[in-house]
Order: C-alpha cells, then sequence, then structure tokens
C-alpha cells in the first residue's frame, strides 16, 4: 500500500505552524520532503519522524557549551566607518590603532586590522577583528574621540 502525502498547507494545519515555516524547515532539512512538480510532498513517516523528533528534542536535557575553551574559540570583529576631510587624518587614526594594537600584544590573541580611505566619498574605515577585550579597548577609544569637544 503507498503512504500517505501531504502538502504544505495540509502539514501547516497539522503542526499549527505557517505555510512558509513549513517550507523553511524543507529547505534547512529538518523536514525532508520531495517535489513533485511545483509542490513539495511530505510523507506520513516524515511527518511522524518531524513530529517524534520534536516531541523528544523537549526532554532531553541540551548540552551545555564548553566555557573552559570559550575564550580560545571567540573571534570579534568591529567596523567603524568616519567621514575624515583628507587622508592625512584617518592615516593618524590607523597608525594609532596599529600602534595600540601592537603595544598590546595583539597577536597572542590572533587580533588583526584593516583600513581603507575612500577619497571620493571621504570615509575611513577601520575594520578590527580579535578578542572581545581587545575589540572592547578599541571601541572605548573611539568612544573617547567621539566624546572630545571641538
Amino acid at each position: 500500500m503507498d503512504e500517505r502525502l501531504y502538502t504544505v498547507k495540509e502539514l501547516s494545519g497539522i503542526l499549527k505552524l505557517h505555510v512558509k515555516t513549513i517550507t523553511r524547515f524543507i529547505h534547512e532539512g529538518k523536514i525532508k520532503a520531495n517535489k513533485i512538480g511545483r509542490a513539495w510532498m511530505v510523507t506520513e513517516s516524515e511527518l511522524k519522524r518531524y513530529s517524534h523528533a520534536e516531541l523528544a528534542a523537549a526532554d532531553t536535557a541540551r548540552e551545555l557549551p564548553d566555557y573552559a575553551t570559550i575564550k580560545e574559540r571567540i573571534s570579534v570583529s568591529a567596523v567603524i566607518e568616519i567621514t575624515e576631510q583628507n587622508s592625512e587624518e584617518a592615516s593618524r587614526i590607523s597608525n594609532s590603532l596599529m600602534a595600540m594594537l601592537n603595544s598590546r600584544g595583539a597577536s597572542e590573541d590572533n587580533s588583526r586590522f584593516d583600513f581603507f580611505y575612500y577619497p571620493e566619498s571621504q570615509k575611513a574605515k577601520y575594520i578590527v577583528y580579535g578578542s572581545p577585550k581587545t575589540i572592547a579597548e578599541i571601541l572605548r577609544v573611539f568612544d573617547v574621540l567621539s566624546e572630545q569637544k571641538p
């Protein structure tokens, strides 16, 4: 006997989820489906598997992240964009940031810094990568700069 097939609209009613949510689950692989013509079709056994997995996932204890190694695994990035009249001021800020990173041993936390100046829009872009502590210190520098009175 052939297995019953459900359309996305039928699944939407059964699972009490929006049609777009069901379609997204299909694309993400959470629900296995076959495309027949232009319509996605889900077998009854796949519906049961998905439903059972959803119920089982709620009962199982979640595994906690390994906080002991998070310091080595985490990396933060920030993009700072400043409108500058000329490239000299942008370069001075860039040199100051580079000196700051070099003086604190930035190689220890794999910090990286990129600088771009776009003369046509008079914008300087500073892109920094590194540990949360390093990026926080750099952002504090820009915070202090932004609070300076002319």
